[in-house]
């Protein structure tokens, strides 16, 4: 798989020390050990950005291996916080964990395993601009309102996902992969956009259940990244935990099948950093949204720059524009915000190149 260069990553993390890269080497030794592993998987793996999508029932498991694995990036979106609960499936966590920020939480846990690993952490809902930049996308959500909003935004940017669910003794796991030369998404799986149906607190879960497909679903990143395994495209694997059986359906895109037509989005046009720089001198209305994380935020950000949460109602004279790290987070949320703008409210244009372009031009940042 080709990975693209990190947006998230150009902020320019700190370089590993030499311990931490020995631990990961120690680490990851049994993967490579596999046959047809070698240092060629372990290097696809480095270079991977994953997506994880919820950080409970099933993105515990899903986050515990894929913490270890060797892996360039995770970025774990979750909104929720940790509830008493949660801890007999949601493994991630302890009691002293509760009331905390599950995203968080399990970022703290990940990096606990591996020094070597970026980790980016978002409380919040998952939104479709935070595909932007991944190389596979881990739905853990198990909410079919999500699932279908990550299958729309993984379609529209043409990169695999890995979904399950596990619900009472039962559970299921695929790949979904529009770009591919067999091409399959979860539409195909359930045409009809039928709300969710029963939930864990309702209905229950057998904990050790969200554990088995949870660890087949890091599998499947594993083995779309790095080929350890065939991926479960065009296969839809079931478990009855009630008997422990498991079993194959085949899955393919039929003549008929029609998927949702997912919206065309408006390309925002670009400001040069100098160009954006004579403007704020100028005292003219422009409002800087930096869309970054906390983190990379508290390295630097353009003066004047709010985070999208502290933005109110600008004046409709106003340009907003958009800065993250090189310009695909800023451009996929500007083109969100195109699309869902009342009419007239003020125009959304992108930092060409982001804050890295800003800072290799000389320009000022703040903290």
């Amino acid at each position: 798989m080709t990975t693209p260069a990190s947006d998230l990553a150009a902020s320019d993390p700190a370089v590993p020390d030499a311990a931490a890269l020995a631990a990961r080497r120690r680490s990851t030794s049994r993967t490579a050990a596999l046959e047809g592993a070698g240092q060629p998987a372990l290097d696809a793996l480095a270079r991977a950005r994953v997506l994880v999508v919820g950080a409970g029932g099933l993105g515990a498991p899903v986050l515990t291996y894929l913490a270890g694995s060797g892996l360039g990036r995770i970025t774990i979106v979750d909104h929720d916080t940790v509830d008493t609960s949660n801890l007999a499936r949601q493994t991630l966590f302890a009691a002293a964990d509760v009331g905390r920020s599950k995203a968080e939480c399990a970022a703290d846990r990940v990096r606990g395993v591996d020094a070597v690993v970026e980790v980016v952490a978002l409380a919040e809902r998952f939104r479709p601009e935070h595909v932007a930049d991944h190389d596979v996308v881990v739905d853990a959500a198990d909410s079919v309102e999500v699932t279908r909003a990550v299958s729309d935004a993984c379609a529209a940017a043409g990169v695999p996902f890995v979904w399950g669910t596990a619900l009472g003794y039962d559970g299921q796991v695929s790949v979904f992969h529009d770009a591919a030369a067999d091409p399959v998404d979860f539409h195909d799986l359930h045409p009809e956009a039928l709300p969710d149906e029963g939930s864990c607190a309702a209905d229950g879960v057998l904990p050790a259940l969200c554990g088995a497909v949870g660890s087949v679903m890091a599998a499947q990143v594993t083995a779309l990244v790095a080929g350890l395994g065939e991926p479960l495209l065009g296969r839809v694997l079931t478990v009855d935990a009630r008997r422990w059986r498991w079993t194959e359906s085949r899955l393919r895109r039929g003549p008929g099948s029609a998927r949702p037509v997912a919206p065309t989005l408006a390309e925002p046009p670009r400001i040069a950093p100098a160009e954006l720089a004579r403007r704020l001198g100028t005292g003219s209305g422009t409002v800087l949204v930096d869309v970054r994380t906390d983190e990379e935020r508290a390295t630097g950000v353009i003066p004047g720059s709010l985070a999208p949460g502290d933005l109110t109602d600008p004046d409709p004279g106003d340009e907003l524009v958009v800065v993250c790290a090189s310009g695909k987070r800023a451009t996929a949320w500007a083109r969100q915000a195109i699309a869902d703008r009342p009419a007239g409210a003020p125009p959304v244009t992108v930092l060409d190149g982001g804050i890295t372009a800003w800072r290799q031009e000389g320009l000022p940042t703040s903290m």
